[in-house]
């Protein structure tokens, strides 16, 4: 008797002790009134998230032949974002015997950017964009006035910028003409805060 008296004892306080808990579904949720958690940094910082529209124009005398849009979310907190799109072409470097050897190179787009929120709820942006892309033989011959080179030439551009972004209004981060015609190529980007 005094066994069953012992159990009957421990199952009334377990279930006591089980209802004072609140359910898992409940517990992990965050009420209405209180803010989600979010995760901080290393020193306790919190970064806000921004979605960048980059718009990349291609002009020539001025009027617009070609555009390419690209969009990267980025955190403020100073930790670099980036796109790449690239293509990577092997280069042959010399010749041993039968065996060409090679490289590879890559040519296309790349673009690195970070931020920081400024107290004038700006973003202070830095961003390194680099294109790069093969020209075409026909261009080279006609520099020169003969046949182009059998290796293939690459034409790169690159730019290091700083910038203080007004959310939702697009800036033009840089404008670069091309220095073997009459091309330019000018970038864009706009900064829209994500809830």
């Amino acid at each position: 008797m005094k066994v069953f008296t012992r159990i009957l004892f421990v199952l009334a306080l377990t279930g006591t002790l089980l209802a004072q808990q609140p359910g898992k579904d409940t517990a992990d949720q965050p009420s209405k009134d209180q803010p989600a958690k979010v995760l901080a940094g290393a020193e306790g910082v919190t970064g806000n998230f921004f979605k960048l529209a980059f718009v990349i124009y291609e002009l020539d005398d001025g009027k617009r032949i070609n555009q390419r849009d690209y969009m990267m979310i980025g955190r403020s907190d100073n930790q670099p974002s980036s796109i790449r799109v690239s293509t990577r072409v092997p280069i042959y470097t010399e010749v041993k015997g039968n065996d060409k050897q090679y490289t590879y190179i890559d040519a296309g787009l790349n673009i690195r950017c970070s931020l920081k929120e400024q107290v004038d709820h700006r973003l202070q942006f830095h961003c390194d964009i680099e294109m790069s892309s093969f020209v075409h033989p026909e261009q080279i011959a006609g520099a020169v006035g003969k046949a182009g080179p059998e290796a293939p030439v690459m034409r790169t551009t690159r730019t290091e910028s700083w910038a203080l972004l007004t959310l939702g209004k697009p800036a033009i981060l840089t404008t670069v003409d091309d220095i073997n015609s009459t091309k330019r190529v000018q970038v864009e980007v706009m900064a829209t805060k994500l809830d």
